[in-house]
């Protein structure tokens, strides 16, 4: 699927150029920003091939319905969460819930990733995949085991 950008004022290929391919993916839900009973956007994540959940993105800001069906979906992470201790940072710092990684969610992302391999834009939420467990997910291949804030190229948001 295309999403086509309208930049009034340039020509006809600035336009093409700007055009941005998405396609929906599964990720399982690692962390939230705000709280968890009302998150205001999603931390997502995949497992790499050596069972570590990695980091992959992060969703736009949820509408205050959908925050409030995901809020249902959440269960506080239990010791020994595999992003504990990780200083999210975007343009600052995110103050971040860690939850259980056990919500699988479909979203939709721009094919463009960062030189980690994590998605480079904002997901968009489309639904909470009950159907489908986190081993379901396809598995990411290894990323480095690094911090997300430990360059401007692997930074959440």
């Amino acid at each position: 699927m295309q999403e086509r950008v309208d930049l009034p004022g340039h020509t006809r290929l600035e336009r093409l150029l700007h055009q941005q391919v998405r396609e929906t993916n599964e990720a399982i839900v690692g962390a939230v920003t705000g709280s968890l009973t009302t998150p205001r956007s999603l931390l997502l994540g995949r497992y790499d091939n050596h069972g570590r959940l990695q980091y992959a993105g992060r969703t736009t800001t949820l509408a205050q319905a959908t925050s409030s069906a995901v809020a249902g979906l959440l269960a506080s992470a239990r010791r020994g969460h595999p992003w504990t201790g990780w200083p999210f940072c975007s343009r600052e710092t995110l103050v971040v819930t860690l939850v259980e990684p056990e919500l699988v969610v479909e979203v939709g992302i721009g094919v463009v990733r960062d030189t980690s391999g994590r998605w480079r834009h904002p997901a968009r939420l489309h639904r909470a995949r009950l159907d489908l467990s986190p081993g379901d997910v396809p598995r990411i291949s290894a990323l480095p085991r690094r911090h997300p804030s430990s360059t401007a190229s692997t930074s959440p948001g």
